[in-house]
């Protein structure tokens, strides 16, 4: 039997407002969001455009956390998280990148009931991450408000030339994939942390693009660990989507606290393919300035098999990012490049700058 996607959210709201009911209640609310726009140049070789639009390493966001403590020591919450429907850095192209209003159903990020158990774990349904979703993003560099693994969601759309031509058919984002997990409508356990490691389990499918009738489970790891002067953050995840292919992602995390020097390691291949990528990046953070932490990153990204056999992409991005505390508001800065090299064409580099703010309230 097929159950409609009202029908399925339906069903989570159902079961959100009867929780509190199950016993004693003290209910928590919580309303939270952040805007975060940036002014973006690109330049592919042949042309260049300059645009204001949403940040998608990080996009303009709303969200209600409700809040339930229940006898015994467990929880339920009821999370709701939706973009606003802004155009973004990866939609943008050479000939569309106003900063249009268009609300659709893939907006929605989260709307999930949540219950967790001291002892017993954490069980989630609805729309919200999989197991596998933030496995490649291990990073304790500062700056991932605008450089991070996913390197597409600064300028994804834009093609490439081949050597000052037309365009290609080919945008950076079929040429840099970290293969990190996303959010689905699913159904997911957490263990208790156990030495500091965290598995988890999903199942679900993709129910509000109505292009992608796939299926994804996945399963994951997360250790986590403050070792006095070093912080450290690993994670691994094994995604199967319908139709055979399956992914394998992993990130590394270290921060050396007295000094703010941070590396972040993250990689990933198909399983049923050749496409494989590794990143590297190296955080300086100090509190130069009175007003809030300044982070510093210098990255790399070196990938094969993308969109062509035999294929190599490679990026190289420097970021800044300064925070001011008492606005919770960060300041970013990023220059990056895009290289894709393919036997028997010659294609452009694609050059992206952005600067722009993130304001959390």
């Amino acid at each position: 039997m097929t159950v409609s996607l009202p029908s399925r959210l339906g069903l989570v709201s159902a079961l959100a407002l009867g929780a509190p009911h199950i016993a004693a209640a003290d209910p928590t609310f919580d309303f939270y969001g952040q805007l975060n726009f940036g002014v973006f140049s690109v330049d592919d070789g042949t042309e260049d455009e300059t645009f204001f639009t949403d940040n998608d390493n990080s996009n303009t966001r709303v969200g209600a956390i409700y809040s339930n403590n229940l006898a015994g020591g467990s929880t339920v919450k009821f999370h709701f998280e939706t973009a606003l429907g802004f155009a973004g850095s990866s939609s943008a192209t050479m000939d569309d990148n106003d900063l249009d209003l268009d609300i659709a159903r893939t907006d929605l990020r989260k709307l999930e009931l949540i219950y967790a158990t001291p002892g017993l774990g954490t069980l989630s349904f609805g729309q919200g991450s999989t197991a596998s979703d933030g496995v490649a993003e291990a990073d304790f560099s500062g700056t991932s408000v605008i450089a991070y693994s996913g390197i597409s969601d600064l300028a994804g759309s834009f093609q490439y030339r081949p050597d000052g031509g037309a365009l290609s058919g080919i945008a950076i984002g079929d040429t840099f994939k970290s293969f990190d997990g996303s959010r689905r409508f699913r159904l997911r356990y957490d263990t208790p942390s156990w030495n500091n490691f965290v598995f988890s389990i999903s199942g679900g499918e993709e129910v509000l693009d109505r292009d992608n009738d796939s299926e994804y489970y996945d399963v994951a790891a997360k250790y986590t660990a403050d070792y006095g002067d070093m912080k450290v953050d690993g994670r691994l995840g094994y995604e199967w989507i319908s139709g055979g292919e399956e992914l394998l992602v992993g990130s590394f995390a270290l921060l050396h606290k007295p000094t703010g020097v941070s590396l972040a390691l993250s990689a990933g291949a198909e399983q049923e393919g050749d496409a494989e990528y590794i990143y590297a990046k190296l955080g300086y953070q100090q509190d130069w300035f009175a007003l809030g932490t300044t982070a510093l990153s210098l990255d790399l990204f070196e990938g094969n098999d993308y969109a062509i056999d035999g294929s190599d992409s490679s990026s190289v991005g420097i970021a800044a990012v300064q925070k001011v505390d008492a606005y919770n508001l960060e300041l970013y800065a990023i220059y990056r490049t895009h290289e894709f090299d393919a036997s028997g064409t010659d294609f452009d580099d694609i050059d992206a700058m952005a600067v722009g703010a993130r304001w959390k309230f």
